[in-house]
């Protein structure tokens, strides 16, 4: 049985910390150390559903990090995982019958693995583009954890088709040394300092049937999955209630104080328990903005300055130095340039 969150903070599952304790203990490292501050056992992570808070997480990954400064530390994570790892979510996707269908069924459950991350799948022209986005700031750890999540989906797809992915991928962070060797992604193109983290391959991609379909494994793991979504009763829980009221009252006033007073809390206290799950709201709100400037600028044919309007701002100059310090180029630059 999937045992249910406690509290308003994003999850990790308890099985990819006991992947990560493993990946330590292999390297020759103390796992107490490891859990060291976590108050989490390793019994604790092998429980059936458990999910671990964002804090806890980022205090294991801290003492780990401590440990194995390695930098490739988050490819050799992801390395780890093939899809079975991903409990039944990893079944259903496993007996799909399309890559498609099995990226509709990660999006749909990942939920039941982590709240940290968001997939989101969309099209532009021929293009499928596959969307990875934190959900709530990682701090220093978010790059580390991009890369296991990105060498986890290489890992995946190879699983899935039997063949390397040549597409191209788009990484939200600095190239770093480690990235060089790379080798679940030694065919694709590789872009960084992106806006976004995504993986982008033809629309005809989506079709590429999986080698094992099985329509039964299918039918009862995803019902597996709906009864986990169920057990998920608190729907993502604070931050979730703030990102609907602000994308609700983007274009006319999304202030801390109307969003505080519609969840019935003090300016102070949604700070306060903003800032205990390693976020604030001024980054929320920005990271909300930035994502639908991206998809009105890709995806419409509305003027800048009704972007800009759309989006809260009242002067789109306002608009157009936030955009740039997203992105490093304008509004209308990164609409010429898709």
């Amino acid at each position: 049985m999937t045992i249910a969150r406690r509290g308003a903070g994003e999850t990790l599952s308890g099985h990819y910390l006991a992947m990560a304790c493993r990946h330590a203990a292999l390297r020759g490292l103390d796992v107490a150390q490891v859990l060291a501050g976590t108050g989490l056992s390793a019994d604790d992570l092998e429980q059936p559903g458990r999910q671990v808070p964002l804090p806890v997480c980022l205090r294991l990954f801290a003492n780990l990090h401590a440990l194995d400064a390695a930098p490739e530390l988050g490819i050799a994570l992801g390395r780890q995982l093939d899809i079975r790892s991903h409990g039944f979510l990893g079944y259903a996707i496993l007996s799909s019958r399309t890559i498609g269908e099995a990226l509709d069924l990660c999006i749909r459950y990942i939920r039941t693995r982590t709240s940290l991350f968001e997939i989101r799948l969309f099209r532009e022209d021929d293009m499928a583009v596959v969307q990875l986005d934190e959900r709530v700031p990682l701090g220093p750890f978010g790059p580390l954890l991009m890369d296991a999540l990105v060498t986890l989906m290489a890992v995946g797809g190879q699983q899935l088709t039997g063949r390397a992915f040549n597409g191209a991928v788009r990484l939200a962070q600095p190239r770093r040394p480690h990235h060089d060797d790379w080798p679940e992604l030694a065919q694709a193109g590789l872009l960084f300092d992106a806006a976004f983290t995504q993986f982008r391959f033809p629309r005809l991609g989506l079709q590429l049937p999986i080698a094992h379909p099985d329509p039964q494994l299918l039918q009862m793991a995803t019902a597996q999955c709906e009864e986990e979504m169920k057990h998920l009763h608190d729907s993502g829980g604070l931050l979730a209630d703030v990102r609907r009221l602000a994308k609700q009252h983007m274009a006319e006033d999304a202030s801390l104080e109307r969003i505080a007073g519609e969840l019935g809390l003090s300016e102070r206290t949604l700070r306060r328990r903003l800032s205990e799950l390693g976020t604030s709201y001024q980054m929320l709100i920005e990271q909300l903005r930035r994502g639908r400037a991206v998809e009105l600028l890709l995806h419409s044919g509305l003027p800048v300055e009704q972007i800009a309007a759309e989006l809260g701002y009242e002067d789109p100059s306002n608009f157009g130095r936030a955009f740039r310090r997203w992105t490093g180029r304008s509004p209308r630059e990164y609409r010429a340039g898709r």
